[in-house]
């Protein structure tokens, strides 16, 4: 099932007119209600799974959840039901996208814009704990963000609520392997509120750094990386955030749930606690003085801050870099390099930008601190700039 529905009228009322995206259970489509002439986002259930009992009822159970949660942050139920075998839930549209089409596009995050996304999305976790569901598949592309920066979590179809019974009797993974917590892994009836604060931690990771921390040539792979590896350092990649993010983000993916946070307000309190060391004053810190010389224009500009970001400003999507270049070439990304001040050196390191970073000639690898000279060239996409001590 696919495009085939496009066009159609469903329940007599619905028109679908673009699809938005399918997964393993279901499309969703964009549809005109032909009766108010309003906009929503429709779920269809895939046709081939309409004899599935499993299925339907899992489809069924989500309309069920989402009608029993009333919240900002999570996605709004309009109306559910079926026509001649087409399963539909009908829910509020946003205006916006989802997470990981954000740092797909853009890269890694602004740091306090992230956390403010992710403790948005943590206070609909909160709804759903206080309503006994477990969603067990958050991740970037479950988290909704309007075009105005609301989050809302989406897609819970493979959610479980205290209040129904329990679809299957298997001890079967469902989830996705980059997310999923260790004992979601090895057994999904397992998995409780605990599980998706340590997904939406693992989701955190990504938005500040641009991967998830584990990844793997296999789901296996990846599976055994969350049941024994460490979680890598945030801040080792990112100083623009605390070093208590790291203690967080260890605690939050603690291989024991009950080494965790215990309930999405206790998560939420966490992240408070760093947004206000990161709103803080700035240590003082004598810099040497140092600029950049734009080649092209002969444009001086002073390096006045001890960590900056370097690229082109995006005001529609909120994207001011400290450093603002404008490029005719548009080689020079939105956030495309990171220049900063470090035990008494400058350094530069590229943020994963899609047309490289260059020191004198080199292709620097991304986010990997390169330490600069006076007279170093460097090279943002095809912005060449001389970094000079003053």
């Amino acid at each position: 099932m696919g495009n085939d529905l496009l066009g159609r009228t469903i329940n007599g009322r619905y028109k679908l007119i673009d699809e938005r995206g399918s997964g393993n259970f279901g499309t969703v489509y964009i549809a005109r209600d032909m009766v108010t002439n309003h906009i929503f986002a429709m779920k269809i259930m895939h046709l081939d799974h309409s004899d599935d009992n499993e299925l339907l009822e899992r489809f069924k159970r989500e309309a069920y959840i989402l009608q029993s949660l009333n919240n900002e942050h999570v996605v709004h139920l309009v109306d559910y039901g079926n026509d001649d075998s087409i399963y539909f839930i009908v829910m509020k549209h946003i205006d916006g996208q989802n997470l990981k089409w954000y740092i797909t596009t853009y890269g890694p995050v602004d740091a306090l814009r992230g956390l403010d996304y992710i403790i948005q999305a943590a206070e609909g976790l909160d709804i759903a704990f206080k309503a006994g569901v477990v969603h067990r598949d958050i991740k970037p592309q479950n988290i909704l963000i309007s075009n105005k920066g609301v989050v809302k979590i989406a897609d819970f179809g493979l959610a479980r609520s205290s209040s129904t019974p329990t679809i299957t009797t298997s001890d079967k993974f469902m989830g996705t392997a980059y997310y999923s917590s260790p004992e979601q892994m090895q057994s999904g009836h397992d998995a409780d509120i605990r599980s998706d604060l340590y997904s939406l931690a693992v989701v955190l990771y990504e938005s500040l750094v641009g991967q998830p921390p584990f990844k793997g040539d296999s789901v296996v792979e990846i599976i055994f990386k969350h049941l024994n590896d460490p979680v890598p350092s945030i801040y080792r990649q990112r100083r623009d955030v605390p070093p208590e993010i790291d203690a967080f983000i260890q605690r939050a993916m603690a291989k024991s749930p009950a080494a965790r946070f215990q309930t999405p307000r206790d998560f939420i309190n966490a992240l408070e606690s760093i947004k206000r060391i990161m709103q803080g004053p700035m240590p003082e810190t004598h810099l040497l003085q140092a600029r950049l010389l734009l080649v092209a224009s002969g444009k001086n500009i002073p390096l006045n801050g001890e960590d900056m970001i370097i690229g082109r400003a995006d005001p529609k999507h909120e994207i001011h870099p400290d450093i603002q270049i404008d490029d005719s070439t548009m080689t020079l990304g939105r956030k495309h390099a990171r220049l900063f001040y470090q035990q008494g050196t400058w350094m530069v390191e590229d943020q994963n930008s899609r047309n490289k970073t260059r020191l004198n000639g080199k292709i620097l690898s991304p986010y990997e601190p390169q330490p600069l000279s006076d007279g170093d060239l460097l090279q943002f996409g095809r912005v060449e700039a001389r970094f000079e001590m003053r």
